[in-house]
């Protein structure tokens, strides 16, 4: 995977995600609006042959890098919360 920011401002952030597809973008792009400081938060493909998301977060002054580590992380322990549920479900020690 490779970023390449094509906006990094006060209230915004712009970057593509190269390798990767609408799982990702659209999971970032979802949870960045459950963030109090989160105005906008959505990505697009320019390009269906291409496939490279453009990621896009506004936030209400708060540093929108801030707000994308906070995302990463809370994804992050969601997904954990997951498989420790999927594993109990299958009663799988961790």
């Amino acid at each position: 995977m490779n970023v390449r920011i094509r906006k990094y401002a006060d209230k915004e952030l712009v970057l593509e995600i190269e390798g990767e597809d609408h799982t990702l973008a659209n999971l970032l792009a979802k949870s960045a609006l459950s963030n109090p400081h989160t105005k906008l938060a959505t990505y697009v493909i320019e390009h269906p042959l291409i496939g490279t998301p453009v990621l896009r977060i506004v936030t209400d002054g708060t540093d929108p890098l801030q707000v994308l580590k906070e995302v990463v992380s809370n994804t992050r322990g969601e997904a954990e919360q997951v498989l420790k549920a999927v594993s109990k479900a299958l009663n799988i020690e961790e």
